[in-house]
Parts: structure tokens; sequence; C-alpha cells
């Protein structure tokens, strides 16, 4: 499990670097004994009860069935609907973020089984990596996928970051000729693409790219696209080797191998069937009508087999003669009800005699017309003459659910909740979220003893500004869907999240789960907390002398804005890695790139504001392979030109510079081959030709002074960091009086030492408090007290400390020392903007920030209270030395950890809290 284990004891330094020698065996035995064991027990037994749930409810129809939104499609949030029965789950595509909005509504997930997917794009899939970790970590043993041919292929494109070893994914082949069924329900699939060749490509088509290797752009990357990397394994050898790992020179002559030719062939197979799109055309299974206990006694039906055999629909016959009928004595039978899921890219795609059996025309028996119709069909063909006519012809009786980008709604309360209360500190800092897409509920007369007088007019002023964010970017309701004469008989209904249309045993739509704003009561929570208001003032007083103080001279740029701060898999209050270097009003860059960015950024900056950020961007910087901190680049990739194209709609988009290793050209490059076209949205300048020693190299001039212009810095380098293989810190010279330096994830390394000094600002990941130092050691991350004592050692003026775990959903535990003696270090939160000449006020904000979250901080002083206990009762492990840096070690990775470590699904933790304190090794299973 472990891999070839090298036996050292002592430790030596040759050049500078630590070494261990090889004399003893006991000490290292010892501890990796002790090290954390892998999950595949667990999910064992999680498989084995998962399967007599499901064998105990075959031999009946779901008695509970609802159609839910989980996400509305609109633009920054998946387009995600659950379907819940009583007996199994299912999912109708899976966007970016659907497993964070699926943790925070509490929308369990570990009874799926199937995922339908309707088209082979990245709104439809973008959350399938995240999704399906989580679902391998809660038991389930098989996912089955339903879509276009080739969309299994997005696991072989991502299986270097995506290990999926305890749960198998398979393709079912979906075919006009061929049904889906269980005892669920039956699924007809239809196949739907341009009508004179199915497999044509659409309006907007992917063109066929080169050949990798015959002249293509990429082919100077060769070696970075044949990358077989393990990036869940450790090093055994010193990660400085890799700064030899650099592409050839692109006059290179390229041969072709068997393995390369295959692919090559796979790929031109997937090419021609990639713009299939397939609609569902789902029927539930028909459901016994309930018997009536009391008309049975009252006929003389006796207990026995009698009672089976009228529930079942046979007439019975008495002893007496008497007969029996079963329609006399239960309720009537549930046929089933039919529900649709289609997505239309163009009108050319559609072919109403495929859905001509469902039509309300006087002729098709009225179980067959649908309940509910639902679109993702894009906009400008939603609101087409043609296809209103196709939606009518279901007759006045069905509803149509639309979830695309018309609609508004993001879905998330809890982004909302932790920002208001933030923003009682500090306006500047934490500014009111400009997504106005989840109505705020105001209840006059309800203030408490906090809110009174000068409190009670701060209130109001809050109310005040959120109706600007509402005037300036609209109602945040969706757009109205009946507005044409064609659809005077349509009811037209624009997603929501957590919306639900039941369909058995009544069929009704249900608006009350929807989530709504409760500002008042995030304040008043905040506010009744003792000494909060006393601290809150006292802060409030530095800030005032320290922004207005004679010597301050305040500047709006340079801007970081943190998007994402939390490690491994998003929660509702910290999502994953993702950092905006604001560099002035006209330019501006990403570090690092988890999934929901693009969400992020649409929260922040607003719908109608968010645009124009995004052609602001220059270059998006990414850190290392893992999951979490570039799997939201696609998604922003393709917003990005959007934005160009609203106001060039026929100039060719500038590409966006990705710094990054160069090994991320595999995934990228299969993705735009498989699915779809993003290869002309980015110019790769690889992470390894960044470095100190090599920008010199002739055969790298990527980053030119024109390149470092157009991106609007002086000077970007990158160093290797102890992470994973070709993992990066870097340090951007913003200006001249502006350095920034981002370590991405490590321990603590002097490369980064090295390129950071004398840093303006220091951002370091510090992902596990003091007393944690072992496993942090082992996760290859860093503690609390190591980021800070990093910043000290390169002379940063300031360190922000980020990439916290998740058991840190509010605020970090850090060491008492730190708090006494503190006037560099800040915490950074979702949402949060500080500009340079603010950073001197971070320090003073921990304290009211304890106040505000004292029963979090609370329950992390009992947790670790219950540690000590622990480890006093257990007998003491050897363990390796910890102080300083590993320069090298002998061990493979522990891969379990490591995978763990860089999840970017939702692990199902147990909520305590109201869910907003985590464990990382902590599942819940229930559904």
């Amino acid at each position: 499990m472990y891999g070839k284990i090298t036996i050292v004891s002592k430790v030596v330094r040759i050049n500078n670097i630590r070494c261990y020698s090889k004399d003893s065996s006991k000490k290292l035995l010892e501890f990796l004994a002790s090290m954390p064991k892998g999950n595949s027990e667990r999910i064992s037994g999680a498989q084995r009860q998962r399967q007599l749930i499901a064998k105990k409810s075959e031999k009946y129809g779901p008695s509970t069935v609802y159609l839910q939104v989980l996400g509305s499609g609109a633009r920054g949030a998946p387009n995600t609907l659950y379907l819940f029965t009583d007996q199994k789950r299912y999912l109708f595509n899976c966007g970016e973020g659907s497993q964070r909005l699926a943790h925070e509504h509490k929308v369990k997930l570990s009874r799926l089984d199937h995922i339908f997917i309707t088209n082979k794009t990245w709104k439809n899939l973008g959350g399938l990596p995240g999704l399906s970790l989580t679902l391998q970590d809660v038991g389930v043993p098989n996912i089955t996928l339903h879509g276009p041919d080739g969309l299994d292929e997005l696991y072989n494109a991502t299986k270097r970051f995506v290990i999926m070893k305890d749960m198998n994914v398979t393709m079912a082949k979906c075919s006009p000729s061929t049904d889906f069924e269980d005892n669920v329900m039956t699924v007809k699939y239809v196949l739907m693409g341009p009508q004179d060749k199915i497999f044509k490509t659409d309006s907007t088509p992917i063109a066929k790219r080169p050949k990798l290797g015959d002249g293509s752009p990429d082919s100077e990357f060769e070696e970075f696209i044949h990358d077989d990397t393990d990036y869940y394994t450790r090093e055994t050898k010193n990660p400085e080797e890799h700064k030899n790992k650099l592409p050839k020179t692109k006059h290179r002559i390229l041969s072709k191998d068997p393995l390369k030719a295959k692919n090559e062939k796979v790929l031109s197979n997937l090419q021609n069937q990639s713009h299939c799109t397939v609609a569902y055309i789902c029927t539930l299974k028909k459901r016994l009508g309930t018997l009536i206990l009391e008309k049975c006694v009252e006929l003389g039906v006796k207990p026995g087999p009698m009672l089976g055999q009228l529930k079942s629909g046979q007439d019975v016959v008495l002893p007496d003669g008497k007969i029996v009928r079963s329609k006399d004595v239960k309720t009537p039978d549930d046929p089933g009800p039919v529900f649709i899921v289609m997505e239309v890219p163009d009108l050319s795609y559609l072919k109403e005699a495929d859905f001509a059996a469902h039509f309300d025309n006087g002729t098709n028996p009225p179980e067959n017309i649908p309940s509910v119709v639902v679109h993702y069909t894009p906009p400008h063909v939603l609101n087409h003459p043609n296809y209103r006519a196709f939606m009518a012809q279901f007759g006045p009786t069905t509803r149509h659910l639309v979830l695309n980008a018309q609609n508004a709604c993001l879905g998330s309360e809890a982004v909302h909740r932790s920002q208001q209360r933030l923003h009682l500190l500090d306006a500047d800092m934490f500014p009111l979220l400009r997504d106005a897409s989840v109505p705020a509920l105001w209840a006059p007369g309800r203030a408490g003893p906090q809110l009174q007088g000068a409190r009670l007019k701060g209130l109001e002023e809050l109310k005040n500004k959120f109706q600007n964010i509402i005037n300036m970017e609209g109602s945040g309701g969706d757009v109205d869907l009946n507005t044409t004469e064609s659809s005077a008989k349509l009811d037209l209904i624009a997603g929501r999240t957590l919306m639900m249309f039941h369909l058995r045993p009544k069929k009704e739509l249900d608006r009350s789960a929807e989530p709504k704003l409760h500002i008042q009561e995030y304040i008043q929570e905040a506010m009744d907390v003792d000494g909060f208001v006393e601290s809150l003032e006292h802060f409030q007083k530095i800030v005032e002398n320290i922004r207005y103080g004679k010597n301050h001279v305040q500047k709006e740029y340079p801007k970081v804005i943190f998007l994402g701060t939390g490690s491994c898999i998003p929660s509702k209050t910290r999502n994953t890695s993702g950092i905006v270097l604001q560099i002035d009003e006209n330019s501006s860059m990403l570090l690092d790139c988890g999934e929901g960015t693009f969400g992020q950024l649409v929260r922040f900056f607003g719908p109608k504001r968010v645009n124009a950020f995004l052609r602001t961007l220059k270059a998006v910087y990414i850190s290392h392979l893992h999951a979490d901190h570039h799997i939201g680049l696609i998604g922003v990739l393709q917003a990005r030109r959007e934005a160009l194209e609203e106001v060039s709609p026929r100039a060719p988009a500038e590409p966006l510079r990705l710094l990054a290793p160069g090994q991320i050209l595999r995934w990228l490059s299969m993705y735009d081959q498989q699915f779809e076209s993003i290869r002309d949205d980015f110019t790769l300048i690889p992470n390894q030709s960044l470095l100190e020693d090599k920008q010199t190299d002739s055969m790298h001039p990527e980053m030119t002074s024109a390149v470092l212009a157009g991106i609007g810095v002086q000077d970007i380098k990158t160093c290797l960091v102890y992470h994973c293989p070709n993992a990066f810190g870097v340090a951007i010279e913003v200006d001249q009086d502006h350095k920034v330096t981002y370590s991405g994830d490590t321990i603590p390394c002097d490369n980064l030492v090295k390129i950071g000094k004398n840093s303006t600002l220091l951002i370091h990941e510090a992902t596990m408090e003091d007393e944690l130092a072992d496993e942090a050691r082992t996760k290859m991350h860093s503690t609390t007290s190591q980021a800070i004592d990093i910043g000290k050692e390169m002379n940063a003026k300031y360190t922000v400390l980020t990439h916290f775990s998740q058991r840190y959903a509010r605020l970090p535990r850090l060491n008492p020392h730190i708090l006494n003696d503190n006037n560099t270090v800040g915490i950074a939160f979702d949402n949060m903007q500080i500009t340079m000449s603010d950073l001197e006020l971070l320090p003073h904000i921990y304290a009211p920030l304890q106040l505000m979250f004292a029963e979090h901080c609370v329950e992390l002083e009992l947790k670790a209270a219950q540690r000590a206990r622990q480890k006093e009762r257990r007998p003491l492990s050897p363990e390796l030395p910890t102080s300083g840096a590993i320069r090298n070690y002998s061990t493979n990775s522990h891969k379990q950890d490591a995978i763990d470590n860089n999840r970017i699904g939702n692990n199902m933790f147990t909520e305590k809290q109201n869910g907003e304190d985590f464990t990382d090794n902590d599942f819940s299973s229930s559904s």
C-alpha cells in the first residue's frame, strides 16, 4: 500500500540538503505503523449495507417521488436536477458546484446509482469529478452514466487526479431501441442531433484539430502531453530534479508510437459522435392502490392470501360463493406519471416525432401526457416561436421547468450568512455580495437588546445597502418566461434551488423549501455573544486610526480577493482554492482555480459586473495538479470567452496566459479533443520555464517583457515546493513597491523563502493547527505556525493564512503565543478583499472574530482537549524529526492520505453546530 520502503533513521546534511542514512529501521517502521490506514474497509461495509437496503425494495414500486432543483442553471450555478424516491436517487446533469449545494441543503446522495447527462458540455458535467469522489467515500459501489457516447472518457482524462479505486463507473448503452428499466422507472432514450446527420456539429462546432504530434500548437509540449505521473504519490527523489523535465524544442521531429496512434484513432472516432444530445422520457412504475381494510372486513374477507390477491388487482371468491372485486376494496392504481428531460442546443436538433406519443392530441391516452417537461434548452432556442409551438403540443396540463442561463438563483444562503456577519467588522474588507438572487426577509420589531438605538440604525443602513444591490443588479428574480404570445397557454416555471415537483402520491409544485435570507437573525447571532459589541467597537476605532492616520496612504490597487480558502473539498462557507490578484483596474490574474471559482466570481462581482472583471483577466496561475486547485479552470475559460465576445463578437478572443505545470496540457488536450473546444482560449507558459535559473533559457522565451507587460506585472518567478510532483510556489513582482508570494500547497520550503524574500504579502497555506503537525507532515501540508515562520524567514511584511482544513470551517485554531504577539498575520475568508494599504488591519481582526464564532472556537478547544486525553492514554510512538522543512524523504506516498487531502467532492461530513463544523474523516452514509 505504501510502495517500497527505504529504511532510514538518522538525518544528515549534504550540500545543505537533508538526507536520511540507513543505519537502523526500528524507528521508521514504528512511525509508518502509526500512520492512518486507508478507508477501504469502511467503504466496503457501507457498500454491503447499501446492497441490503436495495434488495429489500426491489419488489415494490416507489410510493414517494419528487423532482427537486439543486442548481437552477443560472450563470455561475450548476444545472442539476435531483430525482428522489423512497428507494433510489437519480441525478440529471451535474454542473460545477453541485456537491457544495447538496451539502449545504442536506440533499443526501449516498443512494445515488444513476446519473443522466443530456449533452457533453462542462456546464452539464463539471461537477462529476468531485461528486464521484464523494460517492466513493460514502460507499456507492457503482455509478452508471447515461448520455452521449464517450461520456465516460471524462474519467480517463482525469484519472491522474481523480482516483477511483473503490467505485466502478460504467457507461449505459443509450440507444433508441433499448430502454433502461429498474424497479423505480423506465427510461426511453431519444438521441437528437441535426436532422440531416445526427452526429453533425451544431451551431458552435468543435473544429477538427490537428492530431497531437502532427504540427499542432502543442507539439512542442509532447512530453507534457504524455505525462503519466501519479499526483497522489509523493516523490522518492529530490523535487529539484523536476527542473530538468522541460519540453524539447518545437523543431524536434516527433515519431508516432503504436499507443499514440491508437489514442488518436479513439479521439477521431469520439469527435464524430460528440454532438449528439440525449433526451430522457421517464415513466414511473405502476403503483398498486392501497387496500381499504374496513371494506374488506365489511365484505367478509378474512386475513390471509386473499388480501394480497385483492391488492394485486385480482377478484376473489369467498367460501360462501360471494365475489369480492378488487376495485371495490382499494384505492385506484397509480399508472405511473411521465416526465421528460431534454436539451435542444439548436432548433435543427429537434424532431417532434420522437415525442409525438406524449402530445395531448386527443388520441394519446391521458397517462402518456407528461406531468412536467424539464428544459435545459438554451434561451435563444427556448424563446423561439417554433420551440414554443413544440412545447404547446404537450397540452395545458403539462408544466415546463426551465433550467438554463435565463434563471438567476445561485442557490446558497450560507455564503450570505457568513458575509453579512463579517460585513459588521469592515464594509470594505467584507463587502456585501452582489448576488441578489436569494430574497431577503425582513421582520420589523424583532430586534433584540443589542440592536437598539445606533445598532438598529445600522441595521436599517444594511437593509438600504441590500436594496441598492437589488436596484443595480436587478430584482434578483428570474426572467419572465411567459412574455410571448406563443407562451400564453404554457405553464413555464423558472427553476430555483430546492423547488420541488411532487409526482407521487400527489402531483403538485412545492416552493416552500427555497432558500431565503434572514439577515436580522444573522446579525443578532453575533450581537448576542457576550463581549462582541465592545470588541467590535474597539476594532473599528483601530481601523479608523490606521486608515485615516496622518501617514496612511490609501491605494485601491493592487488588491487581493479571496474566492476560496478551504482545502480539499468545498464546504458551504469555504470553497476550494482561488485567489484574485487585481493589479489595476484593467489587469488581474487568478492564483489557483478550484471547482466553483466562476460561481464565486459571480457572487462577488454580481451577474452584471462579472463580465467586466473577466475582460481584465490576463492570466491564471495553477500551483499543482491536484483537482481542488485547477478543476474550475475550464469554467473560467468558457466564461471569459463569453465576456470577450459580448463586446467584440466577431474578433478572435485574446488567449488567456496559463501559468501552470506543463503536465496540465494532457488533461486540457483530452478535454479539447473529446468534449468541447478550449485550446484557443489559452496560451500555456509552463511553470517549469519560470524557475529562477530557467528564465534565461533560449528554448523558453515565453515570459518576455511583452508578456509581463500584457499581464501587468514586472516579474514572475516560480520554485519547486514539497507537496506532490510538479508542485510550485510563485513570487509576483507587481510593481516597484509590491511583491506577492503564494505558496500553493507545501510543507515549509526554503525554495519559497528564497524567491519570496522581502515580499509585501505572503499568502501561505495553513491547513492544520500546530498540534496536528504530524498529520500535516504526513499529508505534506503546513501548520499555522510553520506558515508564519516562513513569512518571518523571507522577511515578508505581512502573512495571510489560507487553505484551511474544513474542520476549521469558520475560524482556524491559532497557537496562543501567536495571538499575544501578532502584528503581521491575518486570516483569509472567502469573499474577503484586501488592499496593500489595509494589510496592517488584519492582525487586529482576530479578537472580534473569536467572539463572533465563539461557539465554533469552543468546539475546537473541546476537540483539542479530547485529543490530548487520548494521546495520554496511548503509548508513545516514535516520531521522525519535525523541525524545519523536509528536504528529502524515502517512502512513497501514503496514497489514501493524499486522496483524502485533495478531494474536491464533499465527503458527507457529520454536521455539528448547524453544519458549520467539520471533521475530515467523518462520513454520513444515511440518505
